[in-house]
């Protein structure tokens, strides 16, 4: 045999395997393709089969590749892509998801992806949730997720009925959780703590995933005076989604209303950093320092309190929040003088602070004894939070004290009946208000109630007394003004009946 011809017998197999593994490639990127092609053309239906199976991650990978091709296709699986990751609390590429999905989308599909992206980026605290509400609603006015949207834009707007209609018209619509907790938010900023909480604990069973009924709850808990219970909650949205800013803000406020503030001052300024175009987050940073200030003061250390407060109001002449809190800090002192012209600042810088109008009308009404100048704070106190058992109980007794008897009854009635509520002070000027109207019965009953939470409260126990005497019951009026005489109380007309009933004297 030739040289060539062993070459040729020697190079042969080696050709055929060659051949051999040549046409395994090209047959594996048939497949590849035929696979990429086919996640193209179907990556909705690919991606729920992965989903079913408990892969997201695949999910994830196969949305994103469809989310690349233009048209209504790749919006469908942008729009997908979106849910995926709002639901692994993944917000800002949530955000960038929805953005995309609304740019290939039109009508009802648009309408859905920019009330979804709308929905996120008020979680996330960007400032642009307003313009892609209002462009939900342009792309579908009818739509389930544009009404969402539109429903928290009423709230920002301080229209709470209308996001109550809109939230309620959602969730009859089939909106689901997402709907839910626009009601919920809807209910909480019309005033009712109970139908709000409602919302969110159902739209929280039925879908465990979404943060913005978790962060809701949470806000009604510490309204509520159960922040306590919000905490454990926001620590597990915070876990979950490190760029929720929603879930900082209210850590933050949480914090400050179990004493921690100097923690509350982290969360606030996280909140701020992440969202440095929303003044809401801005303006907590400075919230924490006055809460920080405020403990100082219920710890003994007024004078330091008030150095730093005033300080504080210095620096920020007009922050209403550090006026307030200046404001609070001389309440503290029975200050009546000081204080009272900080919380006037205060209320004219922010009109809708709740807390700031009512800490105005209690000034005056317990310091200064001026009942008549403290109802226009305090009424309008109530009408921004009308759920609020402090801001009702001091309503109620400035209407007494202007001898507005019978409003003050319906809106002591209205507090005292709250769940849990215990203030003495709302049942003493509850009795107090029958009494003036002759109603002796029902005055006895609100101030045995209020004399039981405040035994040591000698007028309490006098009032009860008129109030048995008014129904002739000589026994009780013995018991009840008797404690009162022992308490120090020491009104002669009163002492001098007292001392009549003892002697035998009746009742007439």
């Amino acid at each position: 045999m030739t040289r060539w011809a062993w070459f040729l017998a020697l190079a042969l197999p080696a050709v055929a395997a060659g051949a051999v593994d040549k046409k395994a490639d090209k047959d594996k990127k048939k497949d590849e393709k035929k696979e990429a092609q086919a996640a193209v053309q179907d990556p909705l239906a690919e991606a729920a089969a992965m989903e079913a199976s408990g892969d997201v991650e695949r999910a994830i990978g196969v949305l994103e590749k469809g989310a690349a091709v233009p048209g209504a296709a790749g919006g469908q699986a942008a729009l997908r892509l979106g849910e995926l990751r709002e639901g692994r609390g993944e917000l800002d590429l949530a955000i960038d998801a929805y953005r995309l999905a609304a740019d290939q989308l039109e009508g009802a599909a648009k309408g859905e992806a920019l009330g979804r992206l709308a929905v996120a980026q008020a979680t996330r605290g960007t400032g642009d949730a307003a313009a892609s509400a209002e462009a939900a609603v342009a792309a579908d006015p009818e739509g389930v997720w544009p009404t969402i949207a539109m429903s928290h834009r009423r709230v920002d707007e301080g229209k709470a009925d209308e996001a109550v209609a809109l939230a309620e018209k959602a969730v009859a619509a089939g909106g689901g959780a997402a709907a839910l907790a626009a009601l919920g938010n809807a209910e909480e900023a019309r005033g009712d703590a109970a139908a709000a909480e409602a919302a969110f604990r159902k739209a929280m069973a039925e879908d465990p995933k979404r943060l913005g009924p978790v962060i809701g709850l949470a806000g009604v808990l510490r309204r509520t005076g159960k922040a306590a219970e919000a905490e454990p909650l926001l620590a597990s949205v915070i876990d979950a989604s490190p760029g929720a800013v929603d879930a900082y803000k209210e850590m933050a406020r949480v914090k400050i209303a179990l004493g921690r503030s100097q923690e509350a001052l982290g969360d606030a300024a996280t909140a701020a950093a992440l969202a440095e175009n929303d003044p809401e987050a801005q303006a907590l940073v400075m919230e924490v320092k006055v809460a920080r200030a405020l403990e100082e003061l219920r710890q003994g250390n007024t004078a330091l309190a008030v150095q730093d407060l005033t300080q504080l109001r210095d620096q920020n002449p007009e922050s209403g929040e550090v006026r307030l809190g200046l404001g609070r800090a001389h309440v503290e002192r029975r200050d009546a003088d000081a204080a009272l012209p900080e919380l006037e600042k205060a209320v004219a810088l922010d009109p809708d602070n709740a807390e700031a109008q009512y800490q105005l009308g209690w000034a005056r009404l317990m310091m200064k004894a001026d009942a008549a100048g403290a109802l226009a704070p305090l009424e309008k106190a109530t009408a921004l939070e009308p759920a609020n058992p402090s801001y009702l109980t001091s309503l109620g007794t400035a209407l007494g004290g202007a001898q507005q008897f019978d409003r003050a009854i319906e809106v002591l009635t209205t507090a005292t009946a709250m769940p849990e509520y215990d203030k003495a002070e709302g049942f003493v000027s509850l009795g107090q208000a029958y009494v003036n109207t002759k109603k002796y019965k029902d005055a006895a009953a609100a101030l045995e109630k209020g004399t039981s939470l405040a035994p040591d409260n000698g007028q309490a126990w006098a009032t009860l007394g008129w109030a048995y005497f008014g129904l002739k019951d000589a026994d009780n009026f013995k018991r009840a003004a008797g404690k009162a005489r022992s308490l120090g109380y020491k009104e002669p007309t009163f002492l001098q009946y007292l001392q009549r009933v003892e002697a035998g004297e009746a009742i007439k």
